[in-house]
């Protein structure tokens, strides 16, 4: 049985990569997953919205080092109800991103779902990056800050993405060979990337 297609996207803040994978979503005219996680991940956990929505990416110390060392991953002996919290919300995303996975085709933003689904077929892994200038400029407009306090929002939410990529994958955030492509968003504007990554969906899908 074919499985269905998943893409997952990586992305700098403020490259746009949410913005592409929603269009890439409309377009292929399958699901589109970002926030909706923490709804989903909510209701398999009992952890409030706001909880998951406030401390997704923020790393503290626990038993869990990554998620390659933890049963829990797997569904081992290990039950997320004993995990600290910040180990408890990432499995229950992790489950959910499984459960989406083996359900529908879709696009998924963010939360380590190409490590997640890393031995999944049909499965295209994405990251969407852009120039500082670029990304600031985006920030600038669309939060309407000015360009100190875009560029400390970009430096604190690309941290936070990093260590909690490297927390629950011990890999680096944002390197190539972790990925499928890697798109500089502002080389070709959104629109064009969206055209690319729809043309490679498509290819994919049949192959």
């Amino acid at each position: 049985m074919h499985q269905p297609l998943i893409i997952t996207i990586g992305r700098e803040y403020g490259s746009g990569g949410r913005e592409i994978g929603q269009a890439v979503a409309k377009k292929l005219g399958i699901s589109f997953y970002d926030k909706e996680i923490i709804n989903l991940a909510a209701e398999k956990s009992g952890l409030s919205h706001e909880f998951i929505a406030s401390n997704e990416q923020r790393v503290k110390s626990g038993l869990v080092h990554n998620l390659s060392a933890s049963a829990a991953y797997s569904g081992g002996f290990f039950s997320h109800h004993y995990l600290p919290l910040s180990e408890s919300i990432f499995i229950s995303q992790a489950q959910v991103i499984r459960d989406i996975a083996n359900k529908k085709s879709a696009v998924i933003v963010g939360r380590c779902a190409d490590y997640i689904l890393s031995e999944r077929k049909n499965t295209i892994n994405v990251f969407i990056h852009a120039p500082i200038e670029a990304r600031v400029e985006r920030i600038m407009r669309l939060y309407h800050l000015d360009e100190a306090a875009a560029l400390k929002a970009i430096a604190t939410s690309d941290k936070e993405r990093g260590n909690h990529y490297f927390r629950y994958t011990d890999r680096k955030w944002g390197k190539a060979q972790n990925y499928d492509i890697c798109i500089n968003s502002a080389l070709m504007g959104v629109e064009k990337t969206v055209e690319m990554l729809v043309n490679l969906a498509q290819i994919e899908e049949r192959e």
